[in-house]
């Protein structure tokens, strides 16, 4: 297979493949085996396998969702928004696992019960935000104007 072969929707598939096995070995131990996180008062825990399932299959549909319209609906997508959308989801995801990987080997661990995670909380407090503020909205307008434009355009990405 060609780099050129490779599709927008590959992207997204291979990232949901990659989340499903972060997930299942970072469930493995027992340390890592839950994702907390703190709204005002209230801490939410949830379990870190449930958590990949779901970005998992987020991230499949998003995959899905350019498929469907190029190869079923044979339309094409404006390139410009697909790059947009793809670069704040996939490149979210590859900056939250360079942000952990920097704090993992950074943190200074004398106190077993004290975690430093303000630099990973910013950082997924930044990507979900461009991520409902920009991708969903980029995303859902590409798919609607390639459902909506004539079917004989040259496909794009």
């Amino acid at each position: 297979m060609n780099l050129k072969d490779i599709k927008v929707y590959h992207y997204f598939w291979i990232t949901s493949i990659l989340i499903l096995i972060i997930g299942i070995f970072k469930n493995s131990s027992i340390e890592n085996s839950t994702f907390d996180f703190n709204i005002h008062d209230t801490y939410f825990v949830i379990s870190s396998l449930d958590l990949a399932l779901l970005l998992s299959f987020l991230y499949f549909l998003n995959g899905f969702g350019y498929w469907f319209v190029q190869k079923k609906l044979k339309r094409s997508l404006i390139k410009s928004l697909t790059l947009i959308h793809s670069i704040i989801l996939i490149g979210g995801f590859v900056t939250y696992w360079i942000v952990y990987a920097y704090s993992e080997l950074n943190t200074n661990k004398s106190f077993p019960l004290f975690d430093d995670y303000e630099i990973i909380n910013k950082t997924l407090v930044i990507i979900f935000l461009l991520i409902v503020l920009i991708g969903i909205p980029v995303y859902i307008t590409n798919l609607l104007i390639g459902i909506i434009r004539k079917k004989n355009l040259p496909l794009t990405s």
